[in-house]
């Protein structure tokens, strides 16, 4: 399943490339453009604006109209309505800024284009094919995984109770 988020909803985008989810998102696409590229690409357009997801519907587009502020209950959202499921690994992955595949590089690669004590202290470490911004499984990761872990325990909960 792939995206086309709007301009409010960019954490949102961020946090379901990270799962694996391809999600066209700019901050400057007008309500057409994001149109277009739906219906022209079969993406499911993901609004917080009540009147776009009008029109979306009115042209046969999938939409879900976001109804929180809060990535985590965005997040929630999405998995009750369209089944999604979130995982933490760098191998599904995509670029968080720019959507593009993430790709294993060798420590080599990475020695003097990031600082020396990450490059000594990590051992794998990954780089987006179209922006070249480097990652690796630091201190952010491990938050990034301990969300994860929350939203799958509040979607066990939601669905046992």
């Amino acid at each position: 399943m792939q995206f086309a988020a709007d301009a409010m909803l960019g954490r949102l985008a961020r946090w379901l490339r990270l799962s694996g989810y391809s999600v066209y998102y700019s901050r400057t696409s007008s309500d057409e453009d994001l149109l277009k590229r739906a219906m022209k690409q079969g993406l499911v357009l993901l609004t917080r604006d009540g009147a776009l997801a009008g029109r979306a519907e009115k042209l046969g587009i999938r939409v879900v109209l976001i109804h929180s502020t809060d990535v985590e209950e965005q997040l929630l959202q999405l998995a009750d309505e369209l089944g999604l499921r979130y995982e933490c690994t760098p191998v599904r992955a995509l670029c968080p800024l720019c959507n593009g595949p993430l790709v294993e590089v060798e420590k080599e690669d990475v020695r003097g284009k990031l600082p020396a004590g990450v490059v000594e202290s990590v051992d794998t470490f990954y780089r987006c094919s179209r922006c070249g911004k480097y990652y690796w499984h630091g201190t952010h990761w491990k938050n990034i995984a301990q969300r994860v872990e929350r939203i799958g325990g509040r979607l066990q909960a939601s669905r046992e109770g």
